[in-house]
């Protein structure tokens, strides 16, 4: 990142990842000079380590704020992409390759969560998928699970988290943002029309800041006197050779993926809470292998390319999306824990209108971060 000489914005954003950038693209493209400051590089944590999956499972009715914003935002993804492409030149390729769901009904805890996901999809009145006892054809000759339940959803899509987080990069350079790499030197100080962020090399002032920083945003918290409850959860996924020529993705008992990228495949992940230490370790060795040696005993072994990243889980599961302090101008909006990519595009909106004091396009009381469980 370059660091610019320092100057005032009307909105400075903590945090690289997919969710500042895309709040720091729509906050740029309605015409506010926008700063975006990271301690370290662009597509940090959460943002590289994720696989790009959009799942909205058909729902129709929604028994939750968060289960109706998900999906919102998912069916928000190819015009946004529309307009990231047009913005920044970049286009990010959006694959509605489907997904099929397998279950082993030889395994207790599968048939548990199989039971589960039905009552759910009854729930939300999803109809747009179908169910059968046999392995996807692309599977076969590589698994040797012989009694199965397979629900196939055909219009789920996902994105190679990496092309947007280049394309979102790509249009903020193009719409006037800039880009500071460090890390906040000391509390910032606010006298309520301005907020003051030291650097190690200079001053920023800003009319507002926008914590966006995912289990970064603890420390930045922390440092302006606010406790923020936020356990951070490793995830650990490696990369392997194609061994099939189908889009799908694969959920393998709900609890193992496999997605497409190029000539490889992307399988993930482990659910590590608590855990900050990065790089990967015996643990995603184990767990990865495991599953991989269990379900496809005959497919390639070979580790293209492993990483992991944090993701930042609240103690209710819910984000903090909201004012931090409305008279100061600091709001937040992180906590997606593993929805980041996919709430992206309509949080971004919320807050770019919640930031101008308009009313935003989805109610966020329940995601506010002073709840009962939130900051303190």
């Amino acid at each position: 990142m370059t660091n610019p000489a320092p100057s005032h914005f009307d909105l400075s954003i903590a945090g690289a990842g997919v969710m500042g950038l895309a709040c720091a693209y729509e906050a740029s493209r309605h015409g506010r000079k926008v700063l975006v400051f990271d301690p370290g590089e662009t597509a940090a944590q959460a943002s590289s380590a994720a696989a790009g999956i959009l799942v909205a499972r058909d729902a129709q009715v929604f028994f939750s704020p968060f289960r109706e914003f998900y999906v919102r935002s998912i069916r928000a993804y190819p015009e946004w992409l529309g307009r990231l492409t047009e913005a920044g030149g970049t286009a990010v390729p959006y694959h509605r390759g489907g997904d099929f769901m397998v279950f082993d009904l030889t395994d207790a805890a599968s048939v548990k969560r199989l039971e589960e996901k039905k009552r759910q999809f009854e729930r939300e009145k999803a109809t747009a998928f179908t169910v059968s006892h046999e392995l996807p054809p692309i599977l076969r000759g590589h698994s040797r699970l012989e009694k199965v339940a397979t629900l196939h959803f055909p219009d789920e899509a996902y994105v190679q988290n990496r092309d947007l987080l280049t394309a979102l990069r790509k249009a903020c350079e193009k719409a006037g943002v800039e880009f500071r790499r460090g890390a906040t030197a000391s509390p910032w100080t606010s006298n309520g029309e301005v907020t003051r962020i030291p650097f190690s090399d200079g001053e920023v002032t800003t009319r507002q800041v926008l914590i966006a920083a995912g289990a970064w945003s603890v420390n930045l918290l922390a440092a302006q006197g606010i406790s923020a409850p936020m356990t951070p959860v490793k995830g650990q996924m490696i990369r392997i050779p194609r061994f099939h020529d189908g889009e799908a993705m694969i959920h393998f008992n709900d609890d193992m993926y496999l997605v497409p990228r190029g000539d490889s495949l992307i399988v993930g992940a482990t659910s590590e809470p608590g855990v900050w230490q990065e790089g990967f370790d015996a643990t995603g060795e184990a767990y990865l292998t495991e599953r991989l040696g269990r379900l496809l005993p005959d497919a390639p072994r070979k580790q293209l390319e492993n990483w992991t990243g944090i993701r930042p889980r609240t103690r209710d599961r819910l984000p903090w999306m909201g004012w931090v302090d409305a008279q100061r101008g600091w709001a937040i909006c992180t906590g997606h824990y593993k929805s980041g990519i996919s709430m992206a595009p309509l949080a971004s909106e919320c807050m770019h209108r919640l930031l101008v004091r308009e009313k935003p396009a989805v109610d966020l009381a329940p995601f506010d971060p002073w709840r009962k469980q939130g900051l303190s």
